[in-house]
């Protein structure tokens, strides 16, 4: 049995309809294959991108955590000379305060000589006076010449 001729026809439009349709999906899949490299392109830069920032962030944190120590070394240091200043401050006061006390008592002693002095002095112009009183001024000129 031979298919009639519209058979024929509408079997060429099929064919034809299927070919249009199997160059449509060839098309397609270039494109989804040209997609899908641009897609591995992409996440091969994503993946270089990544890395570099890791280590980006790995050096980030070491540096940090070495500022971080030499932070701590310094405020150790800063603590270590404040230390020492304040106690060469608080002998300094202490050996002040000793010449001080010191200063005081060698002016006390001086006051006390010259206060001693004064009235040996005092005494001996009192008693001087009193002999001179004593004394007749004629007795006094003969002995001066």
């Amino acid at each position: 049995m031979l298919p009639d001729e519209q058979e024929v026809q509408d079997m060429k439009l099929k064919i034809g309809l299927m070919e249009k349709d199997i160059s449509q999906t060839n098309v397609l899949c270039e494109r989804l294959s040209h997609s899908i490299e641009k897609i591995q392109e992409l996440n091969q830069n994503l993946l270089q991108m990544i890395t570099l920032h890791d280590q980006k962030h790995q050096q980030h944190d070491k540096a940090e955590s070495e500022i971080k120590g030499d932070i701590r070394d310094l405020h150790d240091r800063i603590d270590q000379v404040e230390r020492h200043i304040s106690q060469r401050i608080d002998d300094l006061r202490a050996d002040l305060m000793q010449h001080k006390q010191r200063d005081r008592s060698m002016i006390g002693d001086v006051a006390n000589q010259v206060e001693k002095w004064k009235w040996m002095i005092l005494g001996a112009v009192l008693t001087l006076g009193f002999v001179l009183g004593k004394i007749e001024i004629g007795t006094l000129l003969s002995l001066i010449k």
